[in-house]
């Protein structure tokens, strides 16, 4: 039996499609484009979803041989998904068949396996990371461009999405158009008798049209600056693929325009064309659809009965009818039992910081994954080792179920914590090279749970922060938390985030320390950004220098206050 991954890219007039035998990594996937099979969609105002499932069921045919087994099937659409990829919220008035569960639950009835679905554009951004487009410290608007304007936006190894919502660049409205309008590359190509897009590009004929495109293109590409900061752009999708064929110097004639007419604040913006074009989705959501099926094999949910955080620390006291000064004793006393009891986990936390500085020092990341209070505590974590340490903020990242956008201002809405991570983890570029560290006090953080057996697919070492002392199937050491129950039983903010941060100060702070950012008792690498910082830089010339107030600041001075640069000179 041929075990095999179907990755599916539904578009208004066609249904594309690929099988693709599965691999023993997840590096190993790639598209070949003469594999792609496509039929009509058969999707439009007036169809319905039977319509679509004769048009997947014809697909299905081609792709599916009779000796295959279907194991997982990852699928873009241009439509706004929800953010487990279950089912489309949004669609276009001609993709209305979609909107309901039938022809979903047809393929997951046909092949009893997971189905997970991605807008389109944010199907590309992993395809996209996959192939190495979306790295560093910066903000990048991944743009597929065809019959409309897709748009996703990946802000230093995550997606951005404000508001727990995609952005809706193509909606845009101006007098001449939605953004959607002008960008189109199949209204574009209308001008040609015969819908040539590549003929319009070449011909001469065409040079005004395509002039006064590129001019939309440049204003909407400012306008996503202004809106996001971009500062670089990635073209995929059909205009990609033409451009291509067309021998087109699209990205020299974009960044010549942008330079003649730059932002307001001067910063430069950086154009690329993805080749790989139409391949990216059907990449991304292969990906997808070979991590979640290896994720849901790896899938271990305690029962809820069994949950001791869920319990009361103590079930006799009536804390509402205490005075101040008694909660207040009592909240002391178990935030130092938290405390204390994790000394019997310290062989583990030494064991693990010895692993992350090791991958740290030979190029990887530490990545936290969390939902809830857990997120947070690591999102802390992950802002502070790069100020108090000057690590590379590149190697450092958290992911928190409902994103990172509005984890400070908001708390998860609509089932985030049990949807999978697979995408963030993909679209972050997780690699063997990597720590990844997951944080889930009750066990139960299915965005969690994911996000490991992920990392242990590419290989990356893989740590699982519980309250609980058992071994995991999806994790390679288990760091326990041993807080047991709450004072205010499931509010596992209390006692158990207490353990979790500092278990969190000792996992990074030796790390750090085995990378050799501290001398003695100081930090010598940190980053001096404001007034308090230079009079400990100061400090700390003189404490390990024996250097004299003046003499310290003109070296800083001289150095732009990068302290580890004057320490650098001193030895």
């Amino acid at each position: 039996m041929k075990r095999v991954y179907l990755s599916l890219d539904i578009g208004g007039t066609w249904v594309k499609g690929i099988a693709v035998p599965c691999k023993d990594r997840i590096e190993e996937y790639k598209i070949n484009p003469e594999e792609i099979k496509r039929v009509k969609s058969r999707l439009g105002v007036n169809k319905t979803a039977d319509d679509f499932i004769a048009a997947l069921q014809e697909l299905m045919d081609i792709l599916v041989c009779p000796d295959c087994k279907v194991c997982a099937i990852g699928i873009s659409v241009a439509g706004i998904v929800d953010y487990a990829g279950t089912k489309i919220l949004f669609s276009a008035d001609h993709l209305a068949p979609l909107r309901g569960s039938k022809w979903i639950d047809w393929l997951k009835d046909k092949y009893h396996v997971p189905v997970v679905l991605s807008n389109d554009a944010d199907a590309a951004a992993v395809g996209a990371a996959a192939a190495g487009y979306l790295k560093g410290f910066r903000t990048i608007g991944v743009m597929p461009i065809g019959t409309g304007l897709g748009f996703s936006l990946w802000r230093n190894g995550r997606r951005w999405a404000p508001f727990y919502s995609h952005p809706l660049l193509g909606s845009i409205e101006t007098p001449a158009g939605s953004y959607d309008e002008l960008a189109s590359a199949s209204l574009l190509a209308s001008v040609h008798p015969d819908n040539n897009l590549v003929a319009v590009f070449k011909e001469e004929a065409y040079q005004k049209e395509v002039e006064s495109y590129l001019e939309r293109l440049v204003q909407i590409i400012r306008t996503t600056y202004y809106l996001f900061r971009t500062d670089l752009i990635l073209i995929g999708g059909g205009l990609a693929h033409v451009v291509q064929i067309a021998d087109y110097p699209l990205v020299e004639r974009l960044t010549a325009k942008l330079q003649k007419e730059p932002v307001l604040t001067g910063d430069t913006i950086e154009i690329r064309l993805m080749p790989e074009a139409n391949e990216l989705p059907l990449l991304g959501m292969l990906l997808i659809a070979a991590g979640e099926q290896h994720a849901q094999s790896l899938q271990n949910i305690p029962e809820y009965k069994t949950l001791v955080t869920e319990e009361p620390y103590d079930s006799s006291i009536h804390l509402h009818k205490m005075g101040t000064t008694g909660l207040a004793s009592l909240l002391w006393k178990t935030e130092q039992e938290a405390g204390n009891i994790l000394s019997e986990s310290l062989t583990d936390i030494a064991e693990a910081a010895d692993r992350i500085a090791d991958c740290l020092s030979k190029g990887g990341r530490l990545i936290y994954v969390g939902a809830g209070t857990s997120g947070r505590l690591a999102a802390v974590d992950t802002v502070e080792i790069a100020c108090t340490f000057g690590f590379p903020r590149e190697h450092v990242l958290t992911l928190i179920a409902g994103g990172v956008a509005d984890a400070a201002i908001d708390i998860e809405t609509n089932f985030e914590e049990d949807a999978s991570s697979v995408p963030e983890m993909v679209l972050a570029n997780v690699s063997e090279k990597d720590v990844v560290i997951g944080i889930s006090v009750s066990g139960c953080a299915y965005f969690v749970q994911s996000a490991l057996a992920y990392a242990k697919t590419v290989g990356a070492y893989s740590v699982f922060i519980q309250e609980d002392v058992s071994s995991v199937p999806f994790s390679d050491k288990v760091i326990a938390l041993r807080t047991g129950n709450e004072v205010v039983a499931g509010s596992t903010r209390m006692k158990a985030g207490t353990a979790t941060k500092k278990v969190l100060n000792f996992l990074s702070t030796i790390a750090m320390i085995r990378l050799g950012k501290v001398h003695g008792s100081y930090m010598t690498e940190m980053e001096c950004i404001n007034n308090k910082l230079i009079q400990r830089a100061k400090k700390i010339l003189h404490v390990l220098f024996q250097l004299p107030e003046e003499e310290a600041v003109r070296l800083l001075e001289s150095h732009n206050y990068k302290l580890n640069d004057v320490i650098k000179e001193l030895l």
